[in-house]
């Protein structure tokens, strides 16, 4: 459909542009991160590199980053699996299970969380909410700062939908454990290359 001139005009007058968009998206991100704890980041890095297997859990949109993150953990040497999967094995001691939820709350995660609990394996939580249920069955937890409309972020809050920003800053979040674990294993490009998917 066509722009009226009109309509474009009035576009331009409450400045809904593509770049007035994105810098709200980039800016809120970027508040988000800088509220993140390196400590944490640190015991996370090394819980990974220490761990025997990897499995990554989680619902809806934050399960789809869960499985981003398990793809790129793959591509650099680590061995990953998602819960759910039909080829996933059993979890046990030395082994690691990454829940994402924004409001952990969610009675899959919590769930999963806490049954890998029982079973002696290390979980990291990651959620913008450190004092939810899922917390419970934490042996790390990584909390991203995002909140909703109407919730306090250090007097700020997103304009976005939902639970959108946790999972845009849960993404960057990820992929930087991605970029640190490949500078500290001096991951080549050839060698994570050889293990990206060919069926496609």
């Amino acid at each position: 459909m066509k722009l009226t001139k009109h309509k474009t005009m009035e576009l331009k007058k409450n400045n809904l542009s593509i770049k007035s968009a994105t810098k709200t998206i980039i800016n809120e991100v970027r508040a988000v991160l800088a509220e993140i704890k390196e400590e944490e980041f640190k015991r996370f890095i090394d819980a990974i590199r220490s761990s025997k297997n990897i499995f990554v859990t989680g619902q809806g949109r934050s399960g789809l980053v869960a499985r981003t993150f398990a793809m790129r953990l793959t591509h650099i040497g680590f061995t990953c699996h998602v819960v759910g999967d039909t080829t996933t094995p059993n979890i046990d001691k030395g082994d690691m299970l990454i829940a994402c939820s924004s409001s952990g709350t969610t009675s899959i995660t919590c769930h999963i969380a806490g049954l890998a609990r029982r079973l002696s394996a290390f979980i990291v939580v990651i959620t913008a909410h450190p004092n939810s249920e899922l917390s419970n069955y934490a042996t790390l937890t990584i909390e991203i700062p995002a909140r909703e409309i109407g919730q306090v972020l250090q007097s700020r809050c997103s304009v976005q939908f939902r639970s959108t920003l946790f999972e845009q800053a849960c993404l960057v979040y990820l992929d930087a454990v991605i970029l640190t674990l490949v500078r500290l294993l001096n991951r080549e490009e050839v060698e994570m290359q050889k293990r990206h998917a060919n069926l496609e």
